[in-house]
Parts: structure tokens; sequence; C-alpha cells
């Protein structure tokens, strides 16, 4: 499958210059980076799982100030698998920006596909 094939948007930033961001990218490839307004993840991760099971993946990540927001603007690998069972928790919640389901769509997709081709995939914290 051909990433192009995927229809998604890949700037979530345009209207929100200025403004901190995540960027992910497909390691070792020539994909395009998806880049996502620090807002639009902090609407669909507001009501994390408080079940006491633990956060993981980017839950944890953003709640926990690691992997991504740990060290601003250093590249980091992220665990694509503990990424995508993470953001089922959000896959049926409703949220307040009306643009952060078109983005949470366009992310578990775009991690699914590095997933099925065996990609790895780099993120960053742009402040």
């Amino acid at each position: 499958m051909d990433i192009g094939k995927l229809n998604i948007k890949y700037d979530f930033t345009e209207g929100y210059e200025g403004e901190p961001y995540l960027v992910f990218k497909i390691k070792n490839s020539n994909e395009p980076t998806l880049k996502i307004w620090e807002g639009l993840v902090a609407d669909m991760l507001e009501n994390p799982d408080m079940s006491g099971g633990g956060w993981k993946g980017l839950t944890r990540d953003y709640h926990e100030l690691k992997g991504i927001w740990a060290d601003g603007d250093k590249e980091v690998e992220i665990n694509v698998s503990e990424y995508l069972t993470d953001l089922l928790y959000y896959s049926n919640k409703s949220f307040d920006y009306e643009e952060t389901l078109e983005m949470f769509e366009s992310l578990h997709k775009y991690l699914n596909y590095a997933k099925e081709q065996g990609y790895s995939v780099i993120a960053k914290f742009v402040d």
C-alpha cells in the first residue's frame, strides 16, 4: 500500500502558526511527515483512562512529560504498537475541537501504515 492512498491530512498546524506542535516522521523513508498542533493532542488526551492500569503511548508521554515531551525539539523513536493501542481508548470519544477527530483518524492511519510496512517512527515536540 502507498501512503498516498490513505487519504489523510498531514498538516494540522495551519491557523496555529507560532504555537507548539508535534512532528511524526516515518524513519528512513521519503513518506510525508505528519504535523499536529499540540492543542489538538491536548484536546484528545483531556480525559485519559483512569482505571489504574497505567498509561502507555501518547497518553503517558503527554501527561508524564516523557518521550516526545521529555527533551523538547529532540527526535524520539516511538513504540508504534504501543501508541496504536493507546489510541484505541480515544476512538469513541467526543472532542471539543471539530478538527481533533480528523487528527485522530490521520494519526491512527499514519501509525498503522508504518506498523504494517515495518517502519519505525520518530517524533518530536517543537515549541
